[in-house]
């Protein structure tokens, strides 16, 4: 019976959460560089077929560090992240061991964080001072925050959590960050590489899969129209989801992908997803809904849609243009006929006066004659 892990006042076993492979990519490799340019490798996701084992991961040799969780395998999510199933009040003991691959020793920094959409989609855990509200705030060390490991070597860093009395039903995301700050050389700056493991919690209860959205919104872009609406959940479940842009209109009928998909939105987040339309018919009417589907890993799934768009398209340009040609010809032969009729009017009375001009010299021709 491994001693690593205690439940205490009923609390219910850890278990293995079946979420899927994004789990075993997401946190396992964040690296924050204070300087541009600066890189560092992560530690690698070992396979979940996995038994416990005190080997460090797969590619630690690559890598200034690696870490793995305590006891993977059997109370851990896939690819070495922490999965529970606890109540309200109970309390829990794990523990995550960290690899030291290089040729001398290393000090890292190692604390709790609570984990949140991040901008564009996806999660990433809170800077360490923010202030921690849920698992962040919940899992303690049980020493001290900083440790040194020798070269080639590893230590173990034993941690508790506990649930508050009271806690909702739901889904509750938190991260175990491990940092190795670089010293500065020769006037350099300094670079930190950190490792996060995801710490997934479920309160058991009734399960709430709630899906709202935002009002869909538009704009034209460079090709169509661009199309944005945002994703909340506002129930106690953690999901994924995927949306599409539902466009109808007389016989015009199809779907639009909207993206990013398949990111999850923890309780209480948000995330915001675009679609583009382009190929719109130079004339009619258009209804533009968005749909999304919320899937909880291995459980519900709910779809919901949004508020309806109207989209009127028609050739104002052309249209424009065509009647401002209209007017402009108009216009000319208005101009054109005023001329001629002026033109017209004008030989008129030229033909008169050399009619009458003719008359006065052929009376002038006869008086000279009968003079004679």
């Amino acid at each position: 019976m491994n001693t690593c892990l205690r439940a205490q006042d009923g609390a219910t076993a850890a278990h293995r959460a079946r979420f899927p492979a994004l789990w075993s990519l997401l946190l396992t490799g964040l690296v924050l560089a204070l300087a541009p340019g600066a890189q560092a490798a992560p530690a690698s996701v070992p396979s979940p077929a996995s038994v416990p084992s005190p080997a460090p991961p797969e590619s630690a040799a690559k890598a200034p560090f690696g870490v793995r969780a305590g006891l993977y395998g059997l109370t851990t999510l896939t690819g070495g992240h922490f999965g529970y199933a606890l109540k309200a009040g109970a309390r829990i003991e794990d523990s995550a061991v960290i690899h030291n691959e290089s040729d001398e020793a290393r000090t890292f920094h190692v604390y709790a964080a609570d984990v949140a959409n991040a901008a564009g989609g996806g999660l990433a855990p809170a800077q360490e001072g923010q202030r921690m509200s849920a698992v962040g705030a919940w899992l303690k060390l049980d020493s001290e925050a900083t440790v040194t490991v020798r070269p080639k070597s590893r230590a173990t860093v034993r941690f508790s959590l506990a649930v508050p009395a009271g806690t909702p039903p739901g889904s509750y995301l938190g991260s175990l960050v491990t940092a190795l700050r670089t010293p500065a050389v020769s006037g350099g700056v300094n670079t930190e590489t950190r490792i996060a493991r995801l710490v997934e919690l479920t309160v058991p209860g009734t399960a709430d899969l709630q899906v709202s959205l935002t009002e869909l919104e538009h704009r034209p872009a460079d090709d169509g129209e661009e199309f944005t609406v945002t994703v909340r959940n506002t129930g106690n479940v953690l999901y994924t989801f995927a949306g599409t842009l539902r466009i109808t209109g007389g016989s015009f009928t199809r779907t639009v992908p909207l993206t990013p998909t398949g990111i999850y939105v923890i309780p209480g987040g948000s995330a915001t997803i675009t679609g583009r339309l382009t190929d719109l018919p130079a004339v009619g009417r258009r209804a533009v809904t968005a749909s999304v589907t919320a899937t909880v890993p291995g459980g519900a799934a709910k779809t919901v849609d949004s508020n309806t768009v109207r989209l009127s398209s028609f050739p104002w340009l052309i249209a424009t243009l065509a009647v401002g040609g209209f007017l402009a010809l108009a216009l000319l032969l208005v101009v054109t006929r005023e001329r001629r009729r002026a033109w017209l009017r004008r030989r008129a009375e030229e033909r008169t006066a050399l009619r009458a001009l003719r008359r006065e010299l052929r009376a002038v021709s006869r008086d000279q004659r009968n003079k004679v």
